[in-house]
C-alpha cells in the first residue's frame, strides 16, 4: 500500500473513531506549521487563538480582544484597551504587556501583515497596548483582524519563537499532526458565550473527490471547498445541506514584469485577450456571473469600477497586439520571435482544487493564439519562494482581498511600491503610490475606483474569475454561518439537531 492510501485511510478511520458530540471538518488546507504566519488562518478559522478585532459580516470592525480604541489628534499614536480577565488556555490572564510581545516577535515584525504598515514602536501601559506610527494608517484597527496578527500566551514561546499554540479561543488543541491534523477540545473558561461542540478535529482533506465521499458517507459533518462538478450528487442526498456565498477572492494570474516577455504590456493584455473568462465560469463553475471583468468582484462594492473598459475575450486583438510585438506564427501553431519561441511556465497548486483545471483550460485558450503554456502542479509555497528568488514567470493562484477586512490593506500589500508575495512582482506605478498613499490617510471612492483602473490598464495580475465557496454539511449541524471574509468558521454559532 502506498503512503497516500495509507494517510486517506488514516484520515477516515480518525473519524469514525469520533463520538456523536464531537464535531468532523475538512478542508483542503493544511497545516504548514504553528507559527501563526504560516498557519494562522487555519487556528482563526477554528477559533483556537483571538485577533484584537473582528468583523461581522458587513465588514464593520468590531471589538474582541481589544474593546476599545482611540487615536490621537495627529493620527500617529494608537491605543487599544484590551479585554480584563482573559484567560488563555494554559490559565494564564491576558494582558496588554503579552499582546505587545506577540507583536513585537521578530516572526511578525519580518512575515506578518504588519510589515507593511509605518510602525515606528508597540508598547504597553497597564492596560493599553499602545502603537506609534510614523505617517497615518486611518485603517489600522482593521490590520489586527488578520491571522498573522493572533495573540497567544508567553507560554506558546521558547527564543521569540511558538513551541506551543495556546490561545484564547473556545477551543483548545489537544493534538497537531502536521500536516493533517488538529484535536481540539472545548475551552469551558473562554470569555465568550458558551457553545454546544465539546470535541473538535479538522482534518486536511486535499483532494475534491475524497472530501465528497467523506461528506457522503457522515466520516465529515462539514466540508469546505466542494467542487461544483460534485454537486448534483450532493444534492440529491437527504441528509446534507449545501450552502453557496460569494467571496472576496480573486483567482488570478500573478506574472513577473520584469521577465523578458511578460515586460511587455502589450503580451499582458494579448494573454488577458486570449481567455475566454465566460466559458471558465460556465464549464468549471458552473456559474457565469463569476467570469472577471476586472480585479474586484461586484460585492466589494466600494472598489469595483463600473465605468472601467471590462477584461473581455477577443482573439482578433490578441493575435493584433502579438504580431504587433514582433511575434510571428510559425508552421508548427506556435509564435516566434528572432527564432525564439514564445513559451511560458506557470505554475500552480491544489488547495483550491479548482486551480489545476483552471491552469489546464488556460494553456489550450493560450495555444490558440500560439501562446506554449507549460504547466506544474506544486505546493503554494513555492509561488513565495520563486516571487522572493525572482524566478517566477507566470502563477495561477487564488487571492483573498478581505482577509484584513478593508480590503486597502491587501491591495497596498499586493500592489505597493514594492508589490507582494502574492501580488505585483517587479512592477511599480507611481501614480498607484501615491493614490494607495493617500487612501490609507483617507478613504476616497474616487481614488478607490482609480485604483480599479489602473490594475486594468497595466495588469501586473491578470485577473480570470471572482469566486464563491461551497460549504456542504450534514443536516444535524443548525446555524452553520458561512463568513464571506473567510476569517471565522462561525464554529460557537452552530447547534446540533439531536
Amino acid at each position: 500500500m502506498n503512503i497516500k492510501k495509507l494517510m486517506k485511510l488514516c484520515l477516515i478511520f480518525s473519524f469514525l473513531t469520533l463520538s456523536a458530540n464531537e464535531l468532523k471538518v475538512i478542508g483542503p488546507n493544511e497545516i504548514k506549521g504553528i507559527e501563526p504566519t504560516k498557519s494562522g488562518y487555519i487556528f482563526s478559522r477554528l477559533q483556537i487563538a483571538e485577533n484584537l478585532v473582528k468583523v461581522n459580516d458587513k465588514g464593520e470592525i468590531l471589538p474582541n480582544l481589544a474593546t476599545s480604541w482611540e487615536t490621537s489628534a495627529d493620527e500617529l499614536t494608537w491605543k487599544f484597551k484590551i479585554r480584563p480577565n482573559v484567560k488563555f488556555q494554559d490559565d494564564t490572564i491576558l494582558d496588554a504587556q503579552t499582546v505587545a510581545l506577540n507583536l513585537n516577535r521578530e516572526d511578525v515584525e519580518e512575515k506578518s501583515i504588519l510589515r507593511y504598515l509605518p510602525i515606528e514602536k508597540i508598547d504597553s501601559n497597564n492596560d493599553e497596548l499602545i502603537i506609534k506610527l510614523t505617517s497615518k494608517v486611518s485603517i489600522l484597527p482593521a490590520y489586527f483582524a488578520h491571522y498573522t496578527t493572533l495573540i497567544l500566551s508567553k507560554n506558546s514561546f521558547e527564543n521569540g519563537k511558538v513551541v506551543k499554540f495556546i490561545g484564547t479561543g473556545p477551543f483548545k488543541i489537544t493534538n497537531i499532526t502536521e500536516p493533517l491534523l488538529i484535536k481540539a477540545d472545548r475551552f469551558d473558561s473562554w470569555w465568550g458565550k458558551t457553545n454546544e461542540i465539546e470535541k473538535l478535529t479538522y482534518n486536511a482533506v486535499g483532494t475534491n473527490e475524497t472530501r465528497v465521499l467523506m461528506i457522503k458517507s457522515g466520516d465529515a459533518d462539514i466540508a469546505f471547498s466542494i467542487l461544483p462538478i460534485s454537486l448534483k450528487s450532493l444534492e440529491k442526498n437527504p441528509n446534507l445541506d449545501i450552502q453557496t456565498v460569494k467571496i472576496f477572492r480573486t483567482r488570478k494570474l500573478k506574472l513577473n514584469s520584469a521577465d523578458e516577455i511578460l515586460k511587455d504590456k502589450n503580451i499582458r493584455h494579448a494573454i488577458s485577450y486570449a481567455i475566454n473568462r465566460d466559458a471558465i465560469a460556465k464549464g468549471i463553475l458552473k456559474d457565469e456571473s463569476l467570469a472577471a471583468t476586472q480585479m474586484f468582484p461586484p460585492e466589494l462594492v466600494a472598489w469595483h469600477n463600473k465605468n472601467i473598459e471590462p477584461l473581455t475575450f477577443n482573439i482578433k486583438k490578441s493575435e493584433e497586439l502579438l504580431k504587433n510585438s514582433g511575434w510571428e506564427k510559425q508552421n508548427d501553431g506556435f509564435l516566434y520571435k528572432n527564432g525564439k519561441k514564445l513559451e511560458l511556465e506557470l505554475i500552480t497548486y491544489p488547495n483550491w482544487p479548482e486551480l489545476p483545471i483552471i491552469a489546464t483550460v488556460v494553456q489550450n485558450q493560450l495555444k490558440q493564439v500560439g501562446i506554449d503554456l507549460k504547466i506544474s502542479v506544486t505546493n503554494s509555497s513555492e509561488v513565495v519562494r520563486k516571487h522572493k528568488d525572482n524566478s517566477l514567470q507566470l502563477a495561477l493562484i487564488s487571492k483573498n482581498f478581505t482577509l484584513v477586512p478593508n480590503p486597502l490593506g491587501t491591495i497596498s500589500e499586493d500592489y505597493g511600491e514594492n508589490g507582494g508575495d502574492w501580488g505585483a512582482m517587479n512592477w511599480k506605478n507611481e501614480k498607484m503610490a501615491s493614490d494607495l498613499k493617500s487612501l490609507y490617510e483617507k478613504a476616497n471612492l474616487e481614488t478607490q475606483f482609480e485604483v480599479s483602473k489602473i490594475l486594468n490598464e497595466e495588469l501586473p495580475s491578470i485577473p480570470l474569475t471572482w469566486s464563491s465557496i461551497t460549504v456542504v454539511s450534514n443536516k444535524k449541524i443548525k446555524n452553520l454561518k458561512i463568513d464571506p471574509f473567510e476569517i471565522s468558521y462561525n464554529l460557537t454559532d452552530i447547534k446540533f439537531d439531536k
